[in-house]
């Protein structure tokens, strides 16, 4: 037995022998796997929006556009806080860290156009891509003021309104369907609600003046538009704040009688809103932009728009409302990848992705037809309320002078810097620290002072800011000294 069974292992392995030199190739399977491609380099472009990226539905087209563009491009979202997104922004492109494609502050594009940080743009927009903006818009973008290129395409805007709690009213023995129309109306309305509602913390009127810029632009600066003030005379081509007295005083007078919300001057936007949703406050400015805020908040009570008030009842219609392009998209002229950064501005521009924000109440675009689009969400109703109406206009950019940043300088808190100065004045006429007239008379003094010594530089033109037929009424109609010169010539 044991001998048959070394002649049968003997035999299998002359077989295998035999096997392995016919066929000359290893006995075992090789499991080796096959090479692996090398992944394509991506090209990441870094943007930085003013807002937008903090909703569901932005952040899944961006993801999704990562995924599908044949092109290799990923877009990198920059988190720069909106409290100091300016100042930030300011240093960055000036150290030259600048973000590809940013969304900039209106009135910084003259300035930053000059200083050779936006890229131009014109190669790449066909007249169908133009024709897709209303009139204004083109003729927004092409201004003398951008020195022959088209440096960014305004595809949104931002309208200011005044909102107000019915309840309250109704509570305050005030008609909820009659908001007030002048600033006398909306003072006593103010100290009606608080009266009514002492002991329970109910205010007329709350400034989120935490964020100074954003609230003092929208509940100052724009509304009093419609009362025909602003705080610079296109016609003379100088600054003149003295007509911001009656809304500045108006405040100090709701503050004495107790229906401001107290701590204005810390009150942030978002926890303005969320008072306002609580029922806590009568009525508060806001921009169409504030709204999806004030519906993630859910109002318990009825609350209504209306049309900021006028300073006095002769003043209705004295002036167009203003209403200001949601800060629009620019490709940095330093990009690494310019063509890839110009894609994703295109992208960013798209009818597909306005649509998307217009839905979630983001922004309203003026690119044709998606203002008209059916199925807005029930939740919704109140955003066609902030549509432009014929009472709202775009306005001539007035003059800003970039101050100097130095990057080799750290600093915590952001510097007095733009339109800082001037809001900060603004804040301590309301907390008592400076008289009205005296302090508003010497920021007039010191904006005209820094344009003067501005037009004495090569990049700044006083006269592209100076509008001599300037109607208040119709700001879309005026030309420019340097176009009426320009005219003359030819």
């Amino acid at each position: 037995m044991k001998r048959i069974l070394v002649f049968s292992m003997a035999v299998l392995l002359c077989g295998l022998v035999v096997y392995a030199i016919a066929y000359d190739r290893p006995l075992l399977v090789d499991f080796a796997p096959e090479p692996v491609p090398e992944a394509q380099p991506r090209t990441q472009i870094r943007i930085a929006l003013y807002d937008w990226t903090e909703n569901l539905e932005v952040k899944n087209a961006i993801n999704q556009y990562n995924k599908t563009n044949p092109d290799g491009i990923e877009i990198s979202i920059m988190n720069i806080s909106t409290d100091v997104y300016d100042d930030t922004l300011n240093m960055l492109m000036t150290s030259g860290q600048g973000p590809d494609v940013f969304s900039v502050d209106n009135a910084w594009l003259a300035t930053y156009v000059n200083k050779g940080y936006l890229a131009n743009l014109s190669s790449a927009l066909t007249p169908g891509d133009m024709n897709r903006f209303p009139d204004w818009a083109r003729a927004y973008a092409e201004s003398s003021l951008f020195k022959g290129g088209i440096y960014f395409m305004p595809s949104s805007i931002e309208t200011v309104r005044l909102i107000y709690n019915k309840q309250l009213f109704r509570i305050a023995g005030l008609d909820p369907e009659l908001p007030p129309a002048t600033f006398a109306d909306m003072k006593s309305a103010a100290g009606k609600i608080s009266q009514a509602g002492v002991g329970v913390n109910k205010y007329g009127f709350a400034l989120a003046a935490g964020d100074s810029q954003y609230s003092l632009q929208t509940g100052l600066e724009l509304s009093n538009t419609y009362s025909g003030v602003y705080l610079y005379n296109y016609r003379s081509g100088y600054y003149d704040l003295n007509g911001y007295k009656p809304w500045l005083q108006m405040l100090l007078d709701m503050k004495a009688q107790g229906s401001l919300y107290p701590g204005e001057t810390l009150l942030k936007r978002n926890s303005a809103l969320r008072q306002f949703a609580d029922g806590n406050i009568g009525m508060m400015y806001v921009t169409s932009k504030d709204y999806v805020k004030l519906q993630e908040y859910m109002p318990k009570d009825d609350w209504g728009v209306a049309m900021p008030p006028v300073t006095e009842a002769s003043k209705l219609g004295a002036g167009a409302l203003m209403m200001i392009p949601h800060s629009p998209l620019v490709v940095n002229s330093a990009a690494a990848d310019r063509e890839a950064a110009i894609k994703v501005w295109t992208f960013l521009q798209s009818e597909e992705f306005l649509t998307i924000l217009f839905h979630q109440a983001l922004a309203l675009p003026v690119v044709d037809g998606i203002l008209n689009l059916p199925n807005m969400a029930p939740g919704l109703a109140h955003f066609t309320e902030f549509y432009p109406t014929a009472a709202d206009s775009i306005y001539p950019l007035p003059p800003q002078i970039m101050d100097q940043y130095d990057p080799s300088t750290v600093s915590i808190e952001p510097r007095d810097a733009g339109d800082r100065p001037r809001l900060q004045l603004y804040l301590q006429i309301i907390s008592g620290e400076k008289s009205l007239s005296e302090a508003l008379s010497g920021e007039t003094a010191r904006l005209n002072q820094m344009l003067d010594i501005a037009a004495t530089g090569y990049s700044f033109k006083h006269e592209e800011y100076i509008y001599p037929g300037f109607d208040p009424k119709d700001p879309l109609k005026a030309q420019s000294l340097e176009q009426i010169l320009s005219l003359e010539k030819k």
